[in-house]
């Protein structure tokens, strides 16, 4: 879908992002399968746990704290309260996946559950980009006039 808004396009690069890089660490998971990870799996387990930083704190308090309250003033509360919650259990999945993959813990050692982990957290990103591709951002596109759209384009760093 193309975007007219330009924070609807600013989240939906960052989400073509979030796809790309966690269906990388995905197909390289599942090509693997139980082996030990090499150098490159955790270079790519690093880069996730980075962008999923990210993700969760500034990309998530974002809509959180900008969007979804202009969703259920609209009467769109249902999906702002299940896109929330699907946040929450992302950060908490992030949370514990950034745990496993700091720099001074043994990822070697608790690869097994890094790895359910990483696969569960792609899954999780998926399933909830969809979403919000499908209903947040074709949303915006119909509530927000160019004013409120430029506001919030630039409030979003």
């Amino acid at each position: 879908m193309d975007f007219n808004r330009h924070i609807s396009r600013r989240l939906h690069e960052e989400h073509e992002a979030t796809l790309a890089l966690w269906g990388r660490l995905e197909q390289t998971l599942a090509m693997r399968g139980a082996k030990p990870p090499t150098e490159e799996d955790l270079r790519l387990v690093r880069d996730c746990t980075a962008q999923i930083a990210d993700e969760v704190t500034r990309h998530f308090a974002f809509e959180e704290k900008d969007l979804f309250p202009l969703l259920a003033a609209s009467g769109e509360g249902d999906i702002a309260g299940l896109l929330a919650e699907e946040h929450a259990t992302i950060r908490e999945a992030a949370r514990r996946f950034g745990e496993l993959a700091q720099p001074s813990a043994d990822l070697q050692a608790r690869w097994p559950e890094a790895r359910a982990l990483a696969l569960e957290l792609a899954e999780r990103l998926v399933s909830h980009v969809q979403k919000e591709e499908m209903s947040l951002l074709p949303s915006l596109e119909d509530l927000l006039d160019e004013e409120t759209d430029q506001a919030l384009a630039g409030s979003y760093v």
